[in-house]
């Protein structure tokens, strides 16, 4: 193969003399150059045009989040204002309530004065059945009339009463739910509210539960009764 490439040489050098080999030679040098650095430029135009278009899909990219950032910034001060309405409309309800509060305190100590106690009463008292048969669970909420509401400390007692055997019979509602007596004393402002879940005594007809709350420094009691049909048909 050398000795073949020797001969070709040797018969370029006869033909076109020494200088003419040398100048075909830099011509299909400078020829492979152009065409090598031809195809490299063409290799750097595609590039170009993919970052191009990559940075046209991140202007778009850009656009579109403006849009959706501006169209959140309208949703949110939409937001705001119903917000503030709604804030509004909740303190005219309060508002509202407090002067119905008030009257209705006002009668209670008219017509039950037992009910009300240092600008405090016994708002509800909600019963279920749970799954369990005979297995009850409560839920007593007492409240602060006032609209300067001072803390209020107290003591909260639950009477069951009913019959059993034929004869009339009485069960601490709250010994029942198992409650200390450290957790039947409260501390509130606004409102305090007891929960619990308790199983009546074996053949024990149930007729009404008892409320009973003192408000410490107070020579008050408040009490009221809740009926036990009354309780269940409620939540009905």
């Amino acid at each position: 193969m050398k000795e073949k490439q020797n001969i070709i040489t040797a018969a370029l050098v006869h033909r076109f003399g020494g200088w003419g080999v040398i100048a075909l030679a830099i011509a299909i040098g400078a020829l492979a150059g152009y065409w090598g650095g031809h195809w490299h430029v063409l290799k750097l135009i595609d590039k170009v045009a993919q970052q191009e278009a990559t940075i046209e899909q991140l202007y778009e990219r850009a656009e579109t989040f403006d849009y959706q950032q501006h169209i959140a910034t309208v949703e949110l001060g939409i937001e705001r204002a119903a917000s503030q309405s709604l804030q509004q409309e909740l303190l005219m309800a309060q508002d509202e309530n407090f002067a119905l509060r008030r009257e209705l305190t006002f009668y209670q100590k008219i017509m039950a004065p037992e009910m009300e106690a240092s600008g405090v009463v016994i708002d509800s008292l909600e019963l279920q059945q749970n799954i369990a048969a005979d297995h009850y669970h409560f839920r007593i909420a007492v409240v602060q009339m006032e609209r300067l509401r001072n803390l209020t400390k107290g003591t909260l007692t639950m009477r069951l009463h009913g019959r059993k055997d034929g004869k009339s019979a009485s069960f601490d509602l709250m010994a029942l739910a198992n409650i200390e007596a450290k957790d039947r004393q409260f501390s509130m402002r606004y409102f305090t509210v007891q929960a619990g879940d308790f199983v009546l005594p074996e053949d024990f007809l149930p007729e009404r539960i008892d409320v009973e709350v003192k408000i410490d420094g107070s020579n008050q009691s408040l009490t009221r009764s809740f009926y036990w049909s009354q309780l269940l048909q409620g939540n009905t």
